[in-house]
């Protein structure tokens, strides 16, 4: 597997449709673009049930908006935790959508450099404990996913908070 501590260039796996591991605000993450391609790989890589969706990280609300037409009555909400550590359940157009734009500067800082929104799912087997360092992730994940970004985890110590949009309501 390979493994790289620059974030340029684990943005370009991305940008280059690899899955790959990468810190998050609180735990190891898995992603890669939105593609059917890489959903596949990573359901293949984490052991994970098809039916399971996926989390997209944005880095702002504009580019939120700019891949998914949301109603006007959901921005403000939107970008009242814009920036947080909140996951959003959001109605669209077409579908609900689980989205976080996250606080973390390390994540944003990375999400920029990708310029597109990611899949994001916690560094683990499907029903196991998540990985909590490069080592464990190599040992887990070597030759199920591209690489790993060698980077800052962020300082939460809780998964984020849920927030369903249409009932604003807390899930979690």
């Amino acid at each position: 597997m390979n493994i790289t501590t620059e974030a340029n260039l684990a943005a370009q796996w991305i940008l280059n449709e690899k899955v790959i591991a990468y810190p998050t605000e609180g735990v190891w993450g898995i992603g890669g673009l939105n593609t059917p391609e890489n959903i596949k790989a990573i359901n293949l890589a984490k052991q994970r049930d098809e039916t399971k969706n996926y989390i997209l990280l944005f880095y702002s609300f504009q580019q939120l908006t700019k891949y998914f037409d949301i109603e006007d009555k959901y921005h403000s909400l939107i970008k009242n935790i814009e920036h947080t550590f909140t996951t959003m359940i959001i109605p669209t157009k077409h579908e609900k959508i689980a989205a976080r734009i996250p606080g973390d500067k390390n994540l944003l800082y990375f999400l920029n450099l990708i310029g597109k929104p990611i899949i994001s799912t916690s560094a683990n087997l499907s029903g196991q404990r998540t990985c909590k360092n490069i080592e464990e992730i190599s040992a887990v994940f070597n030759g199920t996913i591209y690489g790993a970004f060698d980077g800052q985890l962020g300082g939460e110590k809780k998964p984020s908070k849920i927030l369903d949009l249409e009932n604003n309501e807390y899930i979690r």
